[in-house]
């Protein structure tokens, strides 16, 4: 009886190892599905779907055909009735790979756990962000369950042999994958006043190379429309911190990144609002690893108004800012006078006034004696044609001396909107490598001695070379 039972093991071990290898593979189980976010340039955007498998699926040289998944996502913008909507989402690529990513590195689909089923990114439907209500506010859309991917035909590899069979189940998203996004820290400050800032901080890899040194600081103040309390959405919205957080920005120039939110009914030139971001670099300063010397300053629209008001009352705390969309007091402007600023609007902005916004600032700067480099170009120019724009702007700057530079883009260039100055600013490599140019070390000592008081403007005396002058509120 023992050995008829031996040999009976000995035929059903035979048996399964006569089993085709494709016929385990078409049986690979679904372990989960996440949808993939990317901040893009005209915002958040779901760009794919990764489904993981409890084995590894290799296709060996073979294309997996788009129509072979079919995409579903149920959210805004909503019907007449306020009621989520489920659209198709367009399929553009099928590829494996051996992490929940999208993959850019040359040709894809290299064998692992992973199907990553991209999608286009102007599809409606495919925004992360709603923008609801009066005043107008950005929101995350729920994305988690909104998500549905049916296999609509088997997957086969380069040889013919089926690898991943059809299934009449659809498979519904557990998470959410934001790359970039996920490594700002979720914080909240208080400040000696009481006044609470929620806040996005995003910290380079690595030390200083020096122990005597320590990395930039890049804050950036959102615009008007991320308002709010939920803690996302000023990074989220356009790729104002972003830019600085990618990793072929932070190979080139290691930086923190800090992402304030305003809380509603206020603004960066709240006092509250505006003292609280103050003590919260300065106490980043004093616990991390950051050069003084290397606090640059970015904000668009409502954040450019307020980065102008700001280096107003700070002339000595930013090495340099870039600034875009903004507008504020002309009669301020010498106050940071030798600040360098790179400033950029549209010139048809239909929401902040080109005209009595940063064109009046930048006047305002030439005629306190701060020499403005000014250059104009398309807004929507290919990218390396309006770095090259950028860097004859700035070899024309360091040429004559100047510190200031105004970029101007031409009516009906701008993306989207006049207003979105901030889209090909912050995709121009050129201005943010100028902006890491900036050291506090290197601007020249004694030309503007102008200090701000938390109790107000109070008379200051400017050195001049000619005598002094009374400056004042």
């Amino acid at each position: 009886m023992r050995s008829l039972l031996r040999l009976a093991g000995l035929v059903l071990a035979l048996a399964v190892t006569l089993v085709p290898a494709s016929s385990a593979a078409a049986q690979n189980a679904v372990v989960r599905a996440d949808v993939i976010t990317e901040v893009q340039p005209l915002g958040w955007r779901v760009v794919a779907v990764a489904i993981e498998y409890r084995h590894p699926i290799n296709v060996g040289s073979a294309d997996i055909p788009t129509s072979t998944f079919a995409v579903t996502a149920t959210g805004p913008p909503n019907d007449p009735a306020g009621n989520p909507v489920t659209r198709n989402r367009t399929v553009v690529d099928v590829y494996t790979n051996n992490a929940p990513e999208l993959d850019r590195r040359g040709p894809r689909g290299t064998p692992g756990r992973y199907l990553i089923i991209e999608l286009n990114p102007n599809d409606v439907g495919a925004s992360a962000l709603v923008f609801t209500g009066m005043p107008g506010r950005n929101q995350p859309v729920p994305l988690v369950g909104a998500y549905a991917v049916t296999q609509t035909a088997d997957v086969v590899d380069d040889r013919g042999r089926q690898r991943l069979r059809r299934t009449p189940f659809a498979i519904t998203n557990q998470g959410v994958i934001n790359p970039i996004v996920d490594e700002f820290a979720s914080l909240s400050f208080t400040d000696s006043a009481g006044t609470s800032l929620n806040f996005r901080l995003f910290a380079p890899q690595g030390r200083p190379q020096r122990r005597s040194e320590g990395f930039p600081l890049v804050t950036f103040l959102h615009g008007g429309g991320e308002r709010g309390a939920n803690n996302i959405t000023q990074i989220t919205a356009n790729q104002g911190a972003v830019a600085f957080a990618k990793p072929e920005r932070q190979a080139s120039d290691p930086s923190y990144v800090l992402a304030a939110q305003v809380p509603e009914g206020s603004a960066w030139i709240t006092p509250a609002v505006q003292n609280a971001l103050i003590e919260l670099i300065d106490r980043l300063v004093a616990s991390y690893p950051i050069d003084e010397d290397r606090l640059y300053l970015t904000g668009l629209s409502l954040g450019g108004i307020g980065s102008f008001d700001i280096l107003t009352r700070y002339p000595d705390k930013f090495a340099g800012a870039l600034i875009i969309a903004a507008t504020g007091d002309p009669s301020r402007m010498p106050l940071m006078r030798d600040v360098p600023v790179w400033a950029t609007h549209s010139i048809d902005d239909p929401t902040v006034s080109y005209t009595t916004g940063t064109l009046a600032l930048m006047n305002a700067l030439d005629a306190a004696g701060a020499l403005v480099t000014r250059g104009q170009w398309a807004g929507n120019l290919p990218e390396r044609a309006a770095e090259a724009e950028a860097l004859r702007l700035w070899a024309q700057a360091e040429a004559n001396g100047s510190h200031a530079l105004f970029t101007t883009y031409t009516a009906g260039t701008t993306p989207v909107s006049a207003h979105w100055s901030w889209v090909p600013t912050y995709l121009n490599d050129v201005m943010i490598d100028w902006l890491f140019t900036q050291d506090l070390q290197d601007r020249p000592s004694g030309a503007n001695a102008l200090r701000y008081s938390a109790a107000g403007w109070q008379a200051l005396t400017v050195a001049t070379a000619g005598g002094t002058t009374t400056a004042g509120r």
